[in-house]
């Protein structure tokens, strides 16, 4: 298309000819897509791109001065693109800081959580023999208090006593 057609049509589009508007739209976008391809390597950023460019262009046609309209879409066109790359590698970096912070919670709440179970473990060594077997029946075993009494061959009352104890004693251990 000749850039004295397009200027006309800007003309147009000026005294709000939505025909004019959208006949340069349709003679330029795809020029103006695939140049901003070749800069952003990604079809819906240049198809977003090229877009806010044109709706800029209708919201303040009645502002602009343009000389050269083709030369005015082109130059819009890389300076959105620009700033699209420039977002995106602001946001890129804000992503890499927040995976960083993620990364370090981890490894503290991994460090906190292996204490915990380190000083667990010591507190349950410390308990009766009978009370750590039956603790470590329900805890780690997961049987019921009722399947407990009767491997261990005891009353149901007993092995409650034995885990209540065994609570008791841990709980400073747990809650420090």
């Amino acid at each position: 298309m000749r850039t004295s057609d397009s200027n006309y049509l800007f003309t147009l589009t000026q005294k709000d000819n939505e025909l004019a508007f959208n006949q340069l739209y349709d003679r330029l976008w795809k020029s103006l897509y695939l140049f901003s391809l070749k800069l952003l390597k990604n079809e819906t950023e240049a198809k977003d791109v090229v877009q806010d460019v044109f709706c800029n262009l209708w919201t303040k046609r009645k502002e602009l001065e343009i000389k050269n309209i083709n030369s005015y879409l082109f130059s819009a066109t890389k300076y959105k693109c620009l700033e699209y790359i420039r977002k995106n590698k602001n946001y890129t970096e804000l992503l890499s800081r927040v995976n960083q912070v993620n990364l370090e919670n981890n490894t503290e709440r991994d460090l906190d959580f292996k204490e915990t179970k380190f000083e667990i473990e010591k507190g349950i060594n410390t308990l009766p023999k009978k009370t750590r077997q039956i603790f470590t029946m329900s805890r780690y075993d997961d049987l019921s208090n009722k399947e407990i009494a009767h491997k261990l061959n005891i009353s149901i009352k007993t092995v409650e006593y034995h885990i209540t104890q065994s609570i008791k004693q841990l709980t400073p251990v747990i809650a420090s």
